[in-house]
């Protein structure tokens, strides 16, 4: 193992300390020490024996040591980077090496004039195998050009016995060059590598959120509005129009029609009962459009009461001369098939609703009052131009082929 001068020194120091009455007998196979190395050429740092420098840990050749002195601690500095630039962040490492049970400080308020001192951190003791060793690392700044000197400054320390003690540290010298120098040809000096400083940007982070939630309000309204849109309305149709109106509009077509004039006395017949079938279902509700003669007598005496003033017995007698015609080929005069139309017209006139003269008391013409109107006229349904009445025997009980629209002349 290489030993410095220094910690040779100091290892037999130790060993004067622990002096025993007898001392033990050297070991012959101990290894024997080989000598220091030689120092390079060049100034040589001011190195002086401390008694409480480490052992095994080579001196080193920027360094600069405390001179000898009775202190237990031993001191040794260094710059890096050496030579530098003006206004460079430089490191002034001071290593500490003092024995256990003692404890180390830098005093507070320290002031390295004409340097500026920008930080300082210090390192976790650690153990050299005879006692412990600090790292305290200055940054600093010069900013003057040419050779330069730190300055000594005092490093504290406690004994195990609380007594508080100062050790001084060597100063140590280092060179500044210029940015520029005097030279024909001046090269630029590399930059600095850039310094990445995160700062929280709140407002770009809230505007981001606002706007993402803006943007999905929008779309879950829009999809919300085209829904509504698009919803099932309800159609609104206009009120039905009265029974009687619609009645009355078809015997006025089917007389200007005039197919008995023209010899079609079935289709004339066919037409009329399909009319005052339809209108006795929707001025009544009887279901009389499907159901024959016979099958409408049973239901027209069950609604005796709400036809009158017509008797079902006129009705039925109606409908039976009519279908003589359509299925007994019946051809009545054309004065007869006229008559039967305004027959009918006044089964319609009669049974159509009034209003009252009340404005309080006033009624829809299309709903059939309770009551029917007292001072309204049936016409006489055995006028001399109703065709003539056959017995119940001789009409036919096919059933009666369904009404259709009239073509479009």
């Amino acid at each position: 193992m290489t030993l410095s001068l220094a910690h040779a020194l100091l290892f037999a120091a130790l060993l004067g300390q622990a002096a025993a009455p007898e001392p033990a007998p050297a070991d012959p196979s101990a290894p024997i020490p080989a000598p220091p190395p030689a120092l390079p050429p060049g100034p040589a740092p001011s190195v002086a024996p401390v008694p409480a420098a480490p052992i095994g840990e080579p001196a080193s050749e920027d360094m600069s040591s405390a001179p000898a002195t009775d202190s237990p601690v031993a001191i040794s500095a260094r710059v890096t980077p050496d030579p530098s630039q003006i206004g460079d962040l430089l490191e002034l490492e001071v290593t500490v090496a003092y024995p256990t049970g003692f404890a180390v400080n830098v005093p507070l308020g320290l002031k390295l004039d004409p340097l500026h001192l920008v930080s300082v951190e210090e390192s976790e003791p650690e153990s050299t195998g005879q006692g412990l060793r600090k790292v305290f690392t200055f940054t600093i700044q010069h900013f003057g050009v040419g050779e330069a000197k730190t300055p000594s400054f005092p490093i504290t320390y406690v004994a195990p016995d609380g007594a508080v003690q100062t050790a001084q540290v060597p100063s140590h010298s280092f060179s500044v060059t210029a940015l520029l120098a005097n030279e024909a040809e001046p090269k630029r000096q590399g930059e600095d590598p850039p310094i990445s400083l995160e700062y929280p940007n709140n407002t770009a982070e809230t505007a981001i959120y606002f706007t993402a939630g803006a943007l999905v309000a929008g779309f879950v309204s829009a999809l919300l509005w085209l829904r509504w849109r698009r919803r099932p309305r309800p159609v609104v149709l206009p009120p039905p129009e009265p029974a009687d109106r619609v009645a009355l509009r078809a015997l006025d077509r089917l007389r200007e029609a005039d197919y008995a004039g023209r010899g079609e006395f079935q289709l004339h017949y066919l037409m009329l009962t399909e009319i005052l079938k339809g209108y006795l279902e929707g001025r009544f509700g009887i279901d009389a459009l499907e159901r024959t003669t016979d099958e409408l007598r049973a239901a027209l005496l069950r609604s005796e009461a709400a036809i009158a003033p017509l008797k079902p017995t006129e009705v039925i007698r109606f409908l039976q001369q009519c279908d003589l015609v359509k299925f007994a080929r019946f051809a009545p005069p054309p004065s007869e098939a006229a008559a039967a139309v305004e027959q009918a017209r006044g089964m319609v006139v009669a049974t159509t609703p009034v209003a009252p003269a009340g404005p309080k008391d006033q009624a829809p013409k299309d709903r059939p009052s309770e009551t029917g109107p007292k001072e309204q006229v049936v016409k006489d349904m055995s006028s001399p131009a109703a065709p003539k009445l056959v017995p119940e025997a001789d009409i036919p009980t096919e059933p009666v082929p369904k009404y259709k629209k009239e073509e479009d002349e």
